[in-house]
């Protein structure tokens, strides 16, 4: 998809979306978005709304983008943001769930997995889960619906709390055709139990890349330079079709990446014959 770029205006809009720096540090060099450019985005949103039809939560990022455009186009910047910051956690709860089990999505929805954190059952870090499977299988191992348990916490059955989302240590072996030497997290008796741990956002897009075998760099920093506009900055004082332009250029960064993620054909991004601006042309900037 293109768009007819003649005017100064849209010239300035597709110049500021084309640059590598962190939103953070352009911020406040953002034009004022055009009718055209809104529209333009408009269009875009209704091509995504197809691509994630048939998707795992595609109802949630479907959601999440009409709040953004809708925030955005009112101007305010932290609820449009806090959209795109949603995007990236349910595409990368998606790969995640699809890959393991759709026993977090039941937490979502039955609204347990607050309940989970609180009880500290937290994976902080790719790199803290799958060194968890490799501790507890004493070697590395496919992520699938059995192992994401070796992600979680072992308890015996004294200390075990949450049997709906456990797993009893001997099916775990069964299932994985291993054995497991694991102690409870509280005791240290021999563990009878496996909980499942929540992923925290950092840890699930490196989980996300993990499955997929996809480079997340660049979704690790817009999350990141999203968090930052939310807390501690705010920016209550932007005027709102420059609110438009920021979010925007967010927004296709986070489209583009998760397309990839989740490998959906993405009509919208193809190159243009006329010379005009596409999704791909300005958003091919890696290492934001």
């Amino acid at each position: 998809m293109s768009i007819n770029c003649r005017s100064d205006s849209c010239k300035k809009v597709f110049k500021y979306l084309s640059r590598k720096e962190g939103t953070l540090e352009i911020i406040d060099q953002a034009p004022k978005a055009y009718p055209g450019f809104k529209s333009y985005i408009r269009k875009i949103i209704k091509k995504e709304e197809l691509l994630f039809k048939d998707i795992v939560l595609g109802e949630d990022i479907v959601s999440a983008m009409e709040s953004g455009y809708k925030n955005a186009l009112m101007g305010f910047l932290r609820s449009a943001e806090e959209s795109n910051r949603f995007i990236i956690e349910r595409a990368c709860l998606t790969v995640f769930v699809s890959a393991t089990t759709p026993k977090y999505i039941d937490l979502l929805r039955k609204k347990k997995w607050h309940t989970l954190v609180d009880l500290g059952y937290i994976i902080r870090a790719e790199s803290e889960g799958t060194g968890r499977m490799k501790k507890f299988a004493n070697r590395k191992v496919k992520l699938d619906q059995w192992s994401v348990y070796l992600m979680g916490k072992p308890f015996c059955k004294k200390h075990v709390k949450i049997l709906e989302y456990s797993i009893p240590v001997e099916d775990l072996e069964e299932k994985l055709k291993m054995r497991i030497d694991a102690r409870c997290s509280l005791c240290h008796k021999p563990a009878d139990y496996f909980t499942l741990a929540m992923p925290k956002a950092s840890a699930l897009i490196g989980l996300a890349g993990y499955i997929k075998g996809k480079d997340v760099t660049t979704l690790m920093k817009t999350y990141a330079n999203i968090s930052r506009i939310l807390h501690p900055y705010g920016f209550n004082d932007i005027n709102k079709d420059k609110v438009f332009t920021i979010w925007a250029r967010d927004f296709l960064t986070v489209i583009t990446e998760i397309n990839d993620l989740l490998n959906l054909v993405d009509g919208s991004r193809s190159s243009s014959d006329d010379g005009n601006p596409t999704i791909k042309s300005i958003k091919n900037r890696k290492g934001r």
